[in-house]
């Protein structure tokens, strides 16, 4: 169920300490009295009520991550217009080494969830981008959390704006993009209409489930060349993870997600997302030269004129 507006608007009756569940230490939604963990009910008798509690559940999941984004981990809320914000890492402008832009799917999710629905059900670490910020600290990489579903603009707007008055101001000397579902749609979109500065600026794409085409969208061949060569896009498969899969008209390599399940695969294609982009930041160093000597040529280079021992 897609709840557009719901979030961090919605008003519910309930307040926080009143939402029968919490977050145990380990990431888990469990109920405060019992310890189970939630369960999405559907009532056809009653689908208002239903979806004020999965309203009431996104809320309070959205500013549970909010709490762990600005007090645990030190990100920054920066507001790009009224009613609409980013988090962003301290100093990441500024930041001279990389850069992860992180864009989730259309939907209820805002910063920092990738899917509140995986939160619930199998905790923080598989649901939110937590991880992917860990990783980004471990690499000394600023981070910039998109939040396209808040705020009322269109989705590909709101990419245009964070382009506009945050990365293309940034000092970053790698830009990694991770979109998901729709947010792949919205960076081709930006691509489409901002291709020079996009091509100058980011490093590498990583498309999870992504709803972007290259032949649908007005792109162009110098575009779809560009992403041929700087992104990979994940697919669903009942393949193993990294196995190729799809065309070779896809315009860029496809590899399988490992997992079927849209939701999952933010958090199952993490470390192949993570492994693709430090191959583009620490390239393999160039092997040292070296000449073959022959027998021909070391008599020639030993004044005496000695043959080898063997």
């Amino acid at each position: 169920m897609m709840l557009k507006g719901s979030g961090p608007g919605y008003n519910p009756s309930q307040s926080q300490s009143d939402f029968p569940y919490s977050f145990n230490e380990e990431g888990y939604l469990r109920h405060r009295e019992t310890y189970e963990p939630y369960r999405f009910t559907f009532k056809l008798s009653d689908v208002q009520g239903t979806e004020r509690e999965h309203q009431t559940l996104c809320h309070y999941i959205t500013q549970h991550v909010y709490s762990l984004l600005e007090e645990k981990l030190h990100l920054i809320r920066f507001y790009l217009e009224e009613g609409s914000f980013v988090f962003l890492s301290p100093g990441a402008l500024e930041h001279p080494g990389s850069l992860m832009v992180l864009i989730q799917d259309w939907g209820s999710m805002r910063c920092g969830v990738w899917s509140w629905k995986i939160v619930a059900h199998e905790g923080l670490e598989r649901g939110s981008q937590i991880p992917y910020l860990r990783w980004a600290a471990l690499e000394s990489c600023a981070v910039i959390l998109m939040n396209p579903n808040e705020g009322g603009q269109t989705m590909e707007r709101h990419v245009w704006l964070v382009w506009e008055r945050l990365i293309s101001k940034s000092c970053a000397e790698h830009i990694f993009v991770v979109a998901h579902g729709y947010g792949g749609l919205a960076f081709v979109d930006l691509l489409c209409h901002w291709l020079d500065e996009v091509e100058n600026r980011v490093k590498a794409v990583a498309f999870l489930d992504s709803s972007h085409s290259l032949w649908h969208q007005p792109l162009g061949k110098a575009g779809r060349d560009w992403l041929k060569s700087h992104s990979r896009t994940w697919i669903l498969s009942t393949k193993p993870l990294n196995r190729s899969v799809g065309s070779l008209k896809a315009g860029c390599p496809q590899i399988s997600a490992g997992t079927e399940c849209h939701d999952c695969a933010p958090a199952v294609c993490m470390e192949s997302v993570f492994r693709f982009f430090t191959k583009i930041m620490k390239p393999k160093a160039p092997p040292t030269p070296f000449e073959i000597i022959t027998r021909s040529k070391s008599r020639r280079s030993d004044p005496n004129n000695n043959s080898p021992s063997y």
